[in-house]
């Protein structure tokens, strides 16, 4: 299960800020204090510094949802990191099974699939794909060719191609839709250009890494500003002067 930002920056944050809010009334600050006040500023920074990261990450850039008739669809997208695999998805409702979707998609009998039985499920939604990168050239292909099946959500998601990405250049999607789909009975299909999710997964650890490192540091903040202000306490209170 992917781990959004708010998994890990809202406890760490309130914890920074009531810290912040009972601590800075001091007016005579110790050294042990003040190094627990930087360590909270430090800890709060890196929360708000993850939580912005996460919050505007882009991991699915395309959404094309199929027509479901004859048509040809262009779509423009950019990358916000370098990648070594982005995909391409076909993203099925849940009511559809494996089976139908690659079937539908225009797969049929072979030695990749040897057990696939499409009689009675036309291609309907076979579509031919072309890259280009920069308005050059980047690669075609066929939904016929599709590669592995996952699910997320009871969702069924199709892998048509996987491709590289670099940030700083302009791709372009063009879907060829060969068929009229229009009478049949599912939702249409969504086809998604996206961040690969291994590389989505590694994402959010190290915004999970960072984080944890940002909660030891309140934590420690937390704990030396305490510290420093109950013995300043006791002192006051064992020099109180003597009743007369």
């Amino acid at each position: 299960m992917l781990l959004g930002p708010d998994k890990f920056a809202s406890p760490g944050i309130l914890i920074c800020i009531v810290a912040g809010i009972l601590f800075l009334n001091q007016m005579k600050l110790t050294r042990s204090a003040k190094a627990g006040l930087v360590l909270l500023a430090i800890g709060l920074s890196i929360f708000l510094a993850v939580a912005i990261w996460l919050k505007t990450t882009r991991t699915t850039l395309v959404d094309i949802p199929m027509p479901m008739r004859a048509e040809v669809t262009r779509k423009d997208f950019s990358v916000d990191y370098d990648g070594p695999i982005y995909g391409m998805v076909a993203r099925f409702d849940r009511s559809v099974s494996e089976t139908t979707a690659r079937c539908l998609l225009g797969a049929t009998n072979s030695d990749l699939y040897p057990e696939l039985d499409c009689s009675g499920i036309a291609p309907l939604l076979k579509f031919t794909w072309e890259l280009r990168r920069d308005g050059q050239f980047g690669g075609s292909g066929s939904s016929a060719n599709m590669g592995s099946v996952s699910k997320m959500d009871g969702a069924l998601r199709v892998m048509i191609v996987g491709f590289p990405a670099q940030k700083n250049h302009r791709y372009q999607a063009t879907l060829t839709f060969e068929n009229n789909a229009m009478d049949l009975k599912i939702p249409p299909p969504i086809v998604q250009i996206e961040l690969d999710s291994f590389v989505k997964e590694d994402l959010f650890i190290l915004g999970a890494i960072l984080d944890s490192l940002a909660s030891v540091m309140c934590l420690v903040g937390v704990v030396l500003v305490t510290v420093s202000l109950l013995k300043k306490k006791f002192k006051s209170l064992t020099t109180l002067p003597e009743p007369s």
